[in-house]
């Protein structure tokens, strides 16, 4: 504020302004003295964000907040130049001083007025006019920038084309400030025209939340998510960005494969935040997905986890997990399972640039989870289980028995020790080439990438290899934007011919390989009971089989952005995809499984190939506007329609002639009653979608979605269904004056709101009928194949979730805490109706799913020296997730009938989990008898085994897993060791189960775990864990074979060198080389024994990547 009267008085009388300024500064001095008290008023911190702003504006805000006055005069002070306010817990001086510039002194006086006069000995400098454009590294246009002096604080924004025009001192400086962008300073230098391009801050990736539909600041946004770049995805490994992204966040959750291990070709199953659906009750079609996993996003499109596993990780810019409703509620019935985001890194203008990337990888197979007997451990197992003593009194028997046995015995006396695990695997070698040109002006610019990668599995023969290619175009005149991107990419997959991994596992120690002239083998041996030939495992390699698919796909992305003003655009995209994949499969005549077959009947081939075709088409409206610079609202609109369409045309020809190559053509026919097999499903979607962010003062926060969903999926009396989202965040950081070097961010956020699941394909809302395969005089006959449930509702979660997100310590100490309640209520389920009706797998709605946790993100830099580039950070991830079952009743009896009858430990019942593993309670092996004991229901002892008292023994899923990690740099030397741990869970042990116990006569013939030898019962008054050596008859489910598991991985190890600085990189034409090194899951400590790999083996792998750009 200005004293009016004063000011006036100061016009007129300007002659004698100097002498009257004199007597008033003595004058005010001595006040000073006299009212020292009111010295606190100037030094009193706030916090003032305005933005910016008139001077005039920021001296009222100042005054209404701290009842301090101005003296000065508008004549020599221009009230109505532009600054810019953005103060946290700064002193009243020092924040006038920036205000109005070195050329004015600031002094306070004692009755609450504040002396703006000019600087008696100021230099004045020349001042000139400065104009430019401001854009990003890709040539891309950026509205809103603020362009400040940084001497007075002055300054204005860009405008909807990027320009800007402001008055300074030639020697002054000027800042460019953008979100997401590191700030710029440029000495004026006299210079008239100064154009920018802002270079993304990686650091700052985090402050800003890319949704795929539309981006956020996180400060102002209320929802639960994790960014991570793609150097932060490059320090974990070089394999795949699902790998990679698993260890950066804790929510983000790969279930463990433990049949086939490593295989490349093997798709890996996710969870975010748990389970939403059941996966075993045959609702999805043979086109529908995992009901559990999340959906994902590329470049603003859906896309499929297929295409992520095989993206190329150098084209990667970021990923983005979303998890709550507040974030997932934009995509409505899709994205109860969470999203993930993933934005490729864009072309950018100037000159061509060339960035090269070759990453390579060594994989040696894991078998220290096989604890397998050797020969003399075998044979001696063979005699105690009576494998050798005639079970009748039979002289002729019991010779062959001996002739056999001492056949063996005699070969372990001659060191036959053959290791079948090794024969089938080897050393896995994979090699990927990423290579990507971009370049442009500031009105087109485009970006080239090729990507190859041939990954070698560890079982020989199996293995991938993988190809893309990228063409992105960029056009911006004026108002416009456009912008296309083609991606073309491929795989070819082959398995081994060697077959399972388990049938080597199988194979006795004491048994040969090869002949004498290394030849392999037909046969090992003959069976001790029924005298047959034991096929050598190896003998399948040596024939013709064959299996492999092979995908080729297109997809382009075409996106046109039209900006009205700085506050009203509209955008558009279409998305079409065309793709084919094919599925081989050939068995020669002379292969195992054919031994018994007839001549007409050995041999098969199968082949299925399936066409997709897919396009979306999606428009937008936003409009973003600060009112009053205290109220800041951006509102979206959104409009979508979807089709995607599925065909697959199948055959299986059996009977080939012996040394056949596999060709169709040979094939003696089908098999009986085969043919030809097709199948169609057709999901068409259509949403509208609207979205709502506002804050106040950057403190209160609040974000609203409503989303309405259309779906072929559900009954045809439910094919609408609405979804919204709520969310509420408090900046506590802004509300208080707290100080901002020690505290950067303290934020609480909430939401709740409804997403859905749409992963069950087609045919929950047709009936499919088929023709009868019988025709008779009445015509041709037809069968209901699936029954459509017309009322069948969608599948809804209900998710609350509550976080605090907090940085402290000018970003040394940050820390994210998240608990969610997710309520899918109801449930789509299957069941079987009365076998009178024929019908089978009926999908209805039953009962409902509440999973509850919490997530843990702390990081801390002990060690944070930014400006000799020194970091020492230490990071620690925890995830806690719990799920329960409810309102079924009995309607899952005979889903749960057939979990029993196929011996699974999971069962479907209220108040329970699905993780929950059953059985019935055991004591242990009596010591006496060798027998085992078991517990009833009404707590008595008994040898009688009865399903009825079974009871929940376990939960599979950890009490609490995350990682913890250590990064350290050096300069241009980085180091990582990222660690995961598992706390709490139970495993059915199955090795205990089918490999130690369960073990049969044909059993006996097979190799088995050496606790089979060593660890059972053999004498009254031994205290073993396992029954009786001797005895082979079944041994039932029990909580025996459920043991507690706590794991240590080594999940990351790297380490790297950025050679940027060097001068023999710059004299080699180079502007960048990195080399980096990687150990992946290279231990695993375990508190239980358990078979891993039973399938396909694990491995522990070592990786290189080389980076170069010129």
């Amino acid at each position: 504020m200005k004293n009016k009267s004063t000011a006036k008085t100061c016009r007129l009388l300007g002659i004698q302004k100097k002498f009257i300024l004199l007597i008033m500064k003595r004058s005010l001095i001595l006040g000073i003295l006299f009212f020292s008290i009111t010295a606190s008023s100037f030094s009193q911190k706030i916090t003032l964000e305005l933005g910016e702003v008139k001077l005039s504006q920021a001296l009222k805000s100042i005054k209404n907040a701290t009842n301090i006055d101005f003296f000065y005069s508008d004549n020599e002070l221009d009230v109505d130049q532009a600054v810019v306010v953005n103060y946290k817990n700064t002193e009243i001086l020092k924040i006038v001083s920036d205000l109005v510039g070195s050329h004015f002194n600031v002094e306070k006086t004692g009755d609450n007025i504040i002396l703006i006069s000019p600087a008696p000995y100021s230099v004045v400098q020349k001042v000139i006019n400065v104009k430019g454009k401001v854009t990003n590294e890709q040539g891309e246009i950026l509205p809103g920038v603020t362009v400040f002096i940084k001497e007075t604080r002055r300054g204005t924004i860009t405008d909807l084309d990027g320009n800007y025009s402001i008055d300074v001192d030639e020697k002054s400086t000027l800042v460019f400030s953008s979100i997401g962008y590191a700030n710029q300073e440029v000495k004026v230098a006299g210079q008239s025209v100064i154009n920018i391009k802002l270079k993304e801050n990686v650091s700052e990736l985090g402050e800003v939340v890319i949704t795929g539909i539309f981006q956020r600041k996180k400060e102002s946004f209320t929802g639960a998510v994790t960014s991570v770049s793609t150097d932060e995805l490059k320090a974990v490994g070089n394999l795949n960005v699902i790998q990679s992204l698993k260890t950066l966040d804790p929510s983000f959750v790969i279930i463990e494969n433990t049949d086939m291990g490593s295989n490349p070709n093997i798709m890996p199953t996710i969870e975010v935040r748990g389970q939403t659906s059941i996966t075993t009750t045959g609702v999805a079609d043979e086109f529908g997905g995992n009901p559990n996993q999340p959906l994902f996003i590329l470049d603003g499109f859906e896309t499929d986890l297929r295409t992520i596993v095989d993206l190329d990780m150098n084209r990667v810019a970021s990923m983005t997990i979303l998890k709550d409703a507040a974030s997932t509620a934009l995509y409505g019935a899709k994205a109860a399972n969470g999203v993930v985001v993933v934005e490729t890194i864009k072309p950018l203008s100037g000159k061509l640039r060339v960035n090269y990337t070759g990453d390579f990888r060594v994989e040696v197979p894991d078998f220290s989870d096989y604890n397998l007997m050797k020969s003399e451990e075998k044979l001696e197992f063979e005699r105690l289980s009576g494998r050798w003593t005639a079970p009748e009194y039979d002289p002729f028997k019991q010779y062959q028995l001996d002739v056999l046995y001492n056949e063996r015995l005699a070969e372990i006396r001659r060191g036959v020790e053959t290791y079948w695990l090794d024969e089938p695997t080897e050393v896995g070698f994979t090699q990927g080439h990423s290579l990507y040109v971009d370049g442009g002006s500031d009105n087109f610019t485009f970006g080239v990438g090729l990507n190859y990668k041939n990954q070698k599995g560890i079982m020989i023969g199996s293995g991938r290899e993988t190809w893309g290619g990228t063409i992105n175009l960029n056009y911006r005149k004026g108002k416009l934007n456009i912008s296309n991107i083609l991606y073309l990419n491929g795989y070819e997959s082959t398995e081994s011919s060697y077959g399972s991994f388990e049938d080597f596992a199988k194979a006795n120690p004491y048994y040969r390989p090869r002949d004498e002239y290394g030849n392999i083998t037909h046969y090992l041996d003959r069976d001790a009971d029924v005298f047959i030939n034991i096929v050598n495992p190896l003998y399948n390699s040596t024939l013709n089989n064959s299996s492999g698919s092979h995908n080729f796909s297109v997809q382009n992305n075409l996106r046109g952005i039209y900006k009205f003003s700085n506050e009203f655009r509209i955008q558009a995209n279409l998305q079409l995809i065309k793709g084919i994949t094919t599925a081989e499969t050939f068995l020669d005549p002379e292969h195992e499984s054919f031994l018994n077959r007839d001549l007409l009947e050995k041999g098969s081939y199968t082949n299925s190939r399936v066409d997709e075709f897919s396009y979306r088409f999606n428009a937008m409206a936003s409009y973003a506007k600060i009112f009053n610079n205290d109220h800041n609202l951006n509102v979206n609109l959104r409009a979508e329609a979807e089709q995607t369409q599925k065909e697959r045309l199948g055959f299986e020809a059996l009977g080939f002639p012996f040394g056949t190559n596999g060709n169709p053509a040979f094939a003696f026919g089908f098999r009986e009653g085969g043919r030809p097999s097709t199948a169609m499903s057709i999901y068409r979607r259509v949403n509208v979608l609207g979205s709502a962010n506002y804050t106040y003062k950057n403190k209160y926060l609040a974000d609203a979605t409503y989303r309405l969903d259309g779906s072929t999926t559900f009954g045809k009396n439910e094919k609408f269904s609405p979804f919204w989202s709520v969310g509420l965040g408090w900046n506590m950081h802004n509300e208080f004056d707290m100080d901002p070097v020690q505290v950067q961010m303290l934020k609480l956020r909430g939401s709740i709101g409804t997403t859905g699941n749409q992963g069950f394909g087609s045919l929950t809302s047709t009936s499919i009928y088929g023709f009868n395969q019988n025709i008779n005089i009445f015509g041709q006959g037809l069968n209901l194949l699936t029954l459509a449930n017309p009322d069948l509702k969608w599948q809804k979660t209900l998710d609350a979730s509550f976080g605090i997100d907090a940085v402290f310590f000018e970003n040394r100490l940050s820390a994210t805490i998240n608990y969610f309640n997710k309520n899918t209520d109801p449930l789509v389920v299957a069941v079987d109706l009365p076998s009178s009706t024929g019908v089978f797998g009926y999908p209805i709605n039953s009962g409902n799913l509440v999973s509850k946790g919490s997530e843990v993100i702390l990081r801390y830099s002990p060690i944070y020296n930014l400006q000799d580039r020194i970091i020492w950070t230490l990071g620690y991830t925890a995830s806690m997730v719990s799920s329960k079952f409810d309102g079924f009743n009995n309607t899952l009896k005979s889903l749960n009938d057939s979990q029993l009858s196929s011996r699974t430990l999971q069962r479907y019942r209220d108040g329970f989990s699905p993780d929950d593993l059953w059985a019935v309670p055991s004591l242990g092996i009596d010591p006496a008898t060798g027998k085992e004991v078991f517990l009833t229901k009404e707590g008595l002892q008994t040898f009688e085994y009865d399903i009825d008292n079974e009871t929940v023994m376990g939960n599979s899923r950890p009490d609490v897993e995350g990682v913890v990690s250590s990064n350290l740099r050096i300069k241009n030397f980085t180091l990582g060791i990222n660690l995961r741990y598992r706390i709490g869970a139970e495993k059915f042990n199955y090795a205990l189960y089918s490999k130690v116990e369960n073990i049969s006569r044909a059993g006996l013939t097979v190799n088995q775990d050496a606790r089979a030898l060593y660890d059972r019962w053999q004498n009254p008054g031994d205290l073993s864990s396992f029954k009786s050596i001797s005895l082979t008859d079944e041994t039932p489910i029990s909580s025996r074979f459920i043991q507690e598991e706590n794991e240590l991985i080594g999940e990351s190890i790297n380490i790297g060198y950025d050679f940027n600085d060097s001068k023999w990189v710059k004299n080699i034409g180079l502007t960048n080389l990195r080399l980096k090194a990687y150990m992946n899951d290279i231990f695993r400590l375990s508190t239980i024994n358990v078979e891993r790999g039973i399938n396909y083996p694990f491995a522990r792998a070592v990786s290189f990547s080389l980076n170069a750009s010129f």
